[in-house]
């Protein structure tokens, strides 16, 4: 127990694997097929780059997030080739896109945001129980000292939304906040750092969500904060 609470990627992975089994009465057994898919796709993809490319001990945590992430926010109802694409991009672009010898973005929000431009829906089926993803979130994000990410991300996302007479918690994903937006490696630490990348994202959301509703604002808005990321480096912690 006390392991689980000192890596918080394996909290991570149970609280997903948390709200798989709670969405599988409604999902069923294609949803169950679908997601579980996802994460052997991505697991796969990742195990054939580390080993046979770049020789690196086989840590696949982050793989099985990015596929239960991609897998539990596409629509479950597409073609499994759709499945197979988006969920082979995320991992790739963890080993491709790359700045100073890390990757910068997001890799599901990759898969994700490519998935969005092309017109496949993005329902967000996993993160449908929202107080479970609140609290085990909010003790992630204070462990791992991201509650600046996302106080920034509120205060503009909540501002700006309210100031159009729209009411921003009608729209907000809480899953989105405390698993995607907090990823440890492509959100930067500091407290000034932080504020500032959920800032940008809360802003993108809001625009994005104004001027082309076509797209999936969070995943958009995310995408825009990694954006940063290299700017946001050169801020003392």
């Amino acid at each position: 127990m006390k392991k689980l609470l000192r890596d918080k990627k394996d909290l991570v992975i149970l609280l997903l694997g948390i709200l798989f089994l709670i969405k599988i009465p409604q999902g069923g057994i294609r949803f169950v097929f679908w997601v579980l898919s996802g994460v052997l796709i991505a697991a796969g993809c990742d195990i054939l780059i580390k080993r046979f490319f770049l020789h690196q001990e086989l840590v696949l945590k982050s793989a099985i997030i990015s596929g239960f992430i991609v897998s539990g926010i596409l629509d479950y109802h597409q073609p499994w080739f759709i499945l197979l694409i988006f969920s082979l991009l995320a991992i790739l672009s963890k080993h491709i896109i790359r700045f100073k010898g890390r990757h910068i973005f997001n890799p599901a929000n990759v898969g994700l945001l490519a998935a969005s431009l092309f017109g496949i829906p993005l329902t967000w089926n996993i993160g449908s129980r929202i107080y479970i993803t609140i609290a085990v979130g909010i003790y992630i994000a204070y462990s791992i000292r991201k509650l600046p990410h996302i106080l920034g991300f509120l205060i503009f996302f909540i501002g700006l939304f309210v100031s159009q007479g729209i009411n921003p918690f009608s729209l907000i994903s809480w899953f989105f906040i405390f698993i995607m937006l907090i990823e440890p490696k492509t959100s930067g630490f500091g407290k000034l750092r932080g504020f500032i990348f959920g800032s940008i994202a809360g802003i993108a959301s809001f625009v994005i969500y104004r001027f082309s509703p076509q797209y999936d604002f969070f995943i958009g808005s995310l995408f825009v904060a990694n954006l940063f990321n290299p700017l946001l480096e050169r801020i003392k912690k």
